[in-house]
């Protein structure tokens, strides 16, 4: 039996060897992994015409990392690239009336500094900081009529030094834990540092404060007609203790007071699982990922569930699917929702009535489909890898057939 076995298995390994030998140059070498770049966030423009994300490449002479906002034509025709600074940009957003593209970046503070927002006019010219904050922004929408945005904002580190007080070395103060959970991965150690929702008016850039206290929030999304936001948040009296997060409504406007649209014992949008929830086209049901019983931690089941705004009923989309959901999106009709389903060690992008029933693939197989982007006119684009390359921004036509936009690694892929 075993000498059957070795039998079998040169029989599958050597044509696949021989096939390589046609194909491919010369084998992945690790400095290879400095030529890769990382594709990432694609957003698609009102009209659909154009899609901007990010390229984000390994320095080995500085240790670091670069990441630039670039944008590709939908048709294929145009791929350039947006911003050129030293500094990361990231997030970036076309306005409702594709005027403005948006993003986020610390350029020009010190030391990498908070994220502040920054706005591009398309039309031309240089982009503009349009925040200066002591805090950092993590994450913001448009409004649907343009004329806002609704920020997440970090509170600034009261115990941060300056470039100064470095250069002096000056003692940093010491860290005193009085919280349950004092350290996080990548942010460090916690201390009363919170992040807030926050409401920007583009116009007069004023700033507003809208969910002030002892809490984080995360994940807004706009009513359609711009009147309320949507957001994930752990509360309680120590919301250390548990990592059940629940969706809570309030009116974009100051002095509002945020009221639980579903608090249940599992979580809702959780933030470590990157499910925006959103709002149907006609504003009456919000569409959202729900985690499982909080004893599976991370191996609880996360489904696609839909709850109506009036009276709180909620509708699981995929129940009976053992798989995971993420990343809701609407149909532009409001008549289904497309959505990221997990299966087998892939990932595809999938539809289902809004109503219930029949789970369809629209781009599957082995592949990861890692984000997708949806423009009112049905254009709809994905970030998708597979095993031999990585990721890239892709169009669908009518028919589901990837066609490719960014094209990042192409040129380095074809000597390997």
């Amino acid at each position: 039996m075993m000498k059957k076995a070795f039998t079998l298995l040169a029989s599958l390994v050597l044509p696949l060897t021989a096939l390589q030998a046609q194909t491919a140059q010369r084998p992945l070498q690790l400095s290879d992994l400095y030529r890769m770049r990382d594709v990432a966030d694609p957003q698609l423009s009102p009209d659909g015409a154009w899609v901007a994300y990010t390229v984000t490449r390994a320095d080995s002479t500085t240790d670091k990392r670069d990441a630039d906002v670039w944008m590709a034509r939908t048709d294929g025709t145009q791929n350039l690239r947006v911003t050129t600074a030293p500094a990361s940009e990231a997030k970036p957003r076309f306005s409702p009336d594709g005027k403005y593209l948006s993003f986020v970046s610390s350029r020009g503070e010190e030391d990498g500094g908070d994220a502040q927002l920054w706005l591009l006019n398309r039309a031309g010219g240089e982009a503009e900081k349009v925040t200066k904050l002591k805090g950092s922004v993590s994450d913001y929408v448009w409004s649907p009529d343009g004329q806002r945005l609704a920020l997440i904002i970090r509170d600034a580190d009261p115990d941060s030094l300056t470039a100064a007080q470095k250069a002096k070395k000056k003692t940093a103060p010491p860290i005193v834990i009085d919280r349950f959970q004092f350290k996080k991965d990548v942010d460090g150690y916690l201390n009363k540092q919170r992040q807030h929702l926050y409401i920007f008016d583009v116009a007069s850039r004023k700033l507003t404060n809208l969910t002030p206290g002892v809490y984080d929030e995360h994940l807004p999304a706009w009513s359609p007609n711009g009147q309320q936001l949507v957001f994930s948040s752990k509360r309680g009296s120590d919301p250390d203790r548990h990592d059940n997060y629940d969706l809570y409504l309030m009116d974009a406007k100051a002095g509002a007071t945020a009221r639980p649209l579903l608090t249940t014992d599992v979580a809702e949008s959780s933030p470590g699982y990157g499910s925006r929830p959103v709002w149907s086209p006609d504003g009456r049901r919000i569409a959202f990922v729900q985690g499982g019983p909080r004893e599976q931690l991370v191996y609880a089941l996360h489904q696609l569930m839909v709850v109506e705004v009036g009276n709180g009923t909620v509708k699981a989309l995929t129940a009976g699917r053992d798989r995971n959901t993420t990343k809701p999106q609407w149909a532009p009709d409001g008549k289904s929702l497309y959505f990221l389903l997990e299966d087998d060690r892939a990932t595809s992008l999938a539809r289902v009535p809004a109503a219930g029933g029949t789970i369809n693939t629209v781009l599957g197989g082995a592949r990861e489909v890692n984000d997708f982007a949806l423009a009112g006119n049905g254009k709809l684009v994905v970030l998708s890898s597979l095993p031999q390359a990585p990721a890239e921004v892709f169009g669908l036509d009518k028919k589901g057939t990837p066609k490719p936009l960014s094209q990042q690694n192409d040129a380095w892929l074809k000597g390997v």
